[in-house]
Formats: structure tokens, C-alpha cells, sequence
């Protein structure tokens, strides 16, 4: 009982779309009948087809979770699923479009970034980053976008737009990646008189990857 009243009524309710006529009608009348408070809000969420259409055991075109994640691990399958699924469309999975994501995504986008910027905090400073306080005007840009990204992550959520909300953790990735290319820290660090710059712009870069880990846990609670 305890748990129930602390759990119920549900926040969100969540179904598959083919069986929302069960759960927005039958479920709620028999709630009614019982006078207990209906859940707050149902989302009918959509598909998951294999290329071009529904996954049949007769068509033997079942993709299955664990084959998933013994190939890639749980989170990059959990991260596809999430991302591939749009709010109001069925959303498609193949296993090339996995690979696909996996490399442009999580090996090229957030992988890469991590790896460098630990990399050259690694072999420039021993590990040890501070702000140096060296600003310039290309840094202003990553700073906002970090310091916008979790409001409309969680915007994105509150409205269950979830595909969405892994996009803005991204697009952050990507701007401190675009990042690196903008300060070239390898040519900084060549140059002892920019030692203070070049440690300035990777305690930038630890901060944007800080913001984005700590939003991807959620959903890639290994990986972030």
C-alpha cells in the first residue's frame, strides 16, 4: 500500500500505439469504477520496424536485443534505440544503420573528442587541467552552448521528445569538436609562450565534455 500511494497515480504511462484503445479507454473506466485518480499522462509511443517493415517471426526478420548487445554492448544499443525512435513516426532499425550510427556517432563524434582531449591533457599537462584564464572570442560560443544544452535537454524531455534530447547532448560534442579545430591545440603547444592558452582551451573542452557526460547518463550510464 505504501508503495502504491507513492507510485500512483503515474506520472507518465507508457504503451505501445497499437494498444492505446486498451489503455485510454478500458484502463481509465475501470479506474473510475474503483474511484482511483488516473494516470497523468499516456504516451502511445511508435514502432520499431525492421528496414521497411514489421519485425515477424514467420518473415524471420526478428532483430533481437541480445544479439544487439553482445555485438555492441548495452548502451550503444540502448542509445540507438532511444535516438532511431522519433516522437510521432515508427522509427527503423538494420543492423547497417547500427554500424552506421555507431561509427559516425559514438566512435567519430564522442569517442574521438574524449580521446584527444584526454590525450593532449594527458601529454601536455600531465593530466592536471586548470583555467588559465586566457579567454578569446571563439570561446564564448562553446561556453553558451554548454550552458544552454541542459535546459533544453530537459525541455526536450518534458515534452518526451527523447530522440531530441540525445541531438542537443550531441550537437555539444560536435561544437567541441569544431572546437579543437577552431584553437588547434597540437600548434599551440608547440609554442611554450601560449602554455597558459593552450591550458585554457582543453579546461574548456573537459567542461563542454563534463556537461555533455553528465546528460548522457541517463542513457548511456556506461559510457558516460
Amino acid at each position: 500500500d505504501a508503495m502504491y500511494g507513492k507510485n500512483w497515480p503515474a506520472d507518465l504511462h507508457l504503451i505501445g500505439k497499437d494498444i492505446i484503445r486498451f489503455h485510454t479507454i478500458y484502463w481509465p473506466i475501470f479506474l473510475m469504477a474503483l474511484d482511483e485518480p488516473l494516470p497523468k499522462q499516456v504516451f502511445g509511443h511508435p514502432w520499431l520496424l525492421q528496414g521497411d517493415g514489421k519485425m515477424s517471426k514467420s518473415k524471420g526478420n526478428v532483430i533481437y536485443a541480445d544479439d544487439l548487445a553482445r555485438l555492441f554492448g548495452v548502451d550503444a544499443v540502448r542509445y540507438f534505440v532511444l535516438h532511431e525512435m522519433p516522437f510521432d513516426n515508427d522509427g527503423v532499425i538494420t543492423w547497417e544503420l547500427l554500424v552506421e550510427r555507431c561509427n559516425s556517432e559514438l566512435a567519430n563524434t564522442l569517442g574521438n573528442l574524449v580521446n584527444r582531449t584526454i590525450s593532449m591533457s594527458n601529454k601536455y599537462f600531465g593530466g592536471v587541467v586548470t583555467d588559465a584564464g586566457v579567454a578569446e572570442d571563439v570561446d564564448a560560443e562553446l561556453k553558451a552552448l554548454a550552458l544552454e544544452t541542459p535546459a533544453k535537454v530537459i525541455a526536450k524531455m518534458e515534452n518526451l521528445r527523447v530522440a531530441d534530447a540525445i541531438s542537443e547532448i550531441f550537437a555539444l560534442f560536435k561544437r567541441c569538436n569544431k572546437y579543437i579545430d577552431e584553437t588547434m591545440p597540437w600548434a599551440l603547444a608547440k609554442d611554450e609562450s601560449q602554455k597558459d592558452r593552450l591550458s585554457t582551451v582543453l579546461y574548456n573542452l573537459l567542461n563542454g565534455i563534463l556537461v555533455g557526460a553528465s546528460l548522457l547518463e541517463p542513457f548511456m550510464p556506461e559510457t558516460a
